[in-house]
């Protein structure tokens, strides 16, 4: 089982890239001298993005998980047996609020700012920003590491728990949400 980035990510980049570079050619032929830099940056970044992989394999003939990141010829690859993992967890907390991280209680969010969401730890208020629900599907190791799969914002969690439970029973892996 392979996770990673549709096709359709390269491609909207390369076809990004081409518009970019079409338009520099076009601006570059009539003689106007105008300022190419921002324009050669932009169809670089987009390259760099197109050639940019992530993704996770799950062989569970071998029993190992790969984890491949970075560019097409300096990419980064980690290799863990399917003994090295605890378990597979599907992780939700809420991004934008601010405390200790000792508090172990709900946040109220229709009250950014009372006494109910006072730290019990330190007794400091949580301030809550911008409140984003965050989901993370990641990879508990006995060692005690954690290696994210995918992370998102989202108030569903759906799609992240559908595809958790499918990882877990192909991999035969624990699941703890």
């Amino acid at each position: 089982m392979i996770f990673s980035p549709a096709p359709w990510f390269r491609i909207l980049f390369l076809f990004l890239a081409a518009i970019v570079i079409t338009g520099i050619f076009a601006v570059s032929s009539d003689g106007s001298g105008a300022n190419l830099v921002l324009p050669a940056v932009i169809a670089a970044v987009c390259i760099i993005a197109a050639l940019y992989e992530e993704s996770w394999i799950f062989d569970r003939e071998k029993r190992i998980i790969v984890s491949r990141y970075g560019l097409l010829f300096l990419r980064r690859k980690k290799v863990w047996s399917f003994a090295e993992i605890e378990n597979i967890e599907l992780y939700s907390f809420l991004r934008g609020a601010e405390s200790d991280g000792k508090a172990d209680h709900k946040i109220n969010i229709g009250k950014p700012f009372s006494r109910e969401n006072t730290d019990e730890v330190s007794g400091r208020g949580i301030k809550i920003i911008h409140p984003k629900y965050h989901q993370e599907l990641r990879l508990n190791l006995k060692n005690g590491d954690r290696a994210t799969i995918e992370s998102l914002d989202s108030r569903s969690t759906d799609a992240l728990e559908k595809k958790a439970g499918i990882l877990a029973d192909f991999s035969g892996l624990k699941l703890f949400k």
